[in-house]
């Protein structure tokens, strides 16, 4: 019973609600970036030239998408933080002695809003990323972690994503709740990065 119990958890925490944070807070993004969502819109309709579905070839020729993703990723980790022991031996890093059986603890929110990494870190700019003169640390954002502990799930997360959206922006306009407050929505922690009040969007069909 504590096999299928931790088998059902991991499958709802790793493939449903990390999908439908990412998505949410997508949404919440280009809802209030109406600019951004209409050059997303206007990259979808080039590439399917007239077709109604997605597929993961047309992702390749979508830039915008990739940058877009990438950019809520960075603000809105689904996992806020990751924690590992080193279990082998001591090691040095950075001139600091790490003992064996050290826990270390690394905060994917604090490292991709640093501000020595991305400028105007807050700022939702998902051209950052397309910009080829602007380098970015390949650690200062890694939602997905790194190395042989990454998420064996990625790429089908990322594409489940990418053509979720793709569907939902072709068929409509998605703008902020109009009897909403008009108040920013801020993450908080609960094992996930969850938005601390209700994302209410309204969705006007095309």
């Amino acid at each position: 019973m504590k096999t299928v119990y931790s088998n059902i958890t991991e499958l709802l925490l790793a493939g449903v609600d990390t999908i439908s944070s990412t998505m949410s807070w997508s949404l919440y993004e280009l809802s209030r970036h109406p600019e951004v969502q209409a050059s997303l819109r206007e990259e979808i309709l080039a590439v399917m030239g007239g077709r109604r579905v997605p597929g993961a070839a047309d992702v390749a020729r979508m830039p915008l998408m990739k940058a877009v993703v990438k950019e809520v990723l960075r603000l809105y980790p689904v996992i806020p933080a990751n924690a590992r022991v080193i279990a082998d031996k001591d090691i040095q890093v950075g001139g600091y002695l790490l003992p064996k059986n050290t826990l270390i603890t690394l905060c994917h929110f604090a490292t991709s809003r640093n501000a020595a990494f991305f400028p105007n870190p807050d700022a939702f700019q998902p051209h950052r990323w397309l910009n080829r003169n602007e380098g970015h640390h390949p650690y200062a954002s890694v939602p997905f972690g790194v190395g042989k502990r990454s998420c064996i799930g990625r790429r089908i997360a990322e594409l489940e994503v990418y053509l979720a959206l793709a569907r939902i922006l072709m068929q409509f306009d998605v703008k902020p709740d109009p009897e909403g407050s008009g108040a920013a929505v801020k993450p908080m922690t609960r094992t996930l990065l969850v938005p601390e009040s209700e994302i209410n969007l309204q969705f006007i069909e095309r």
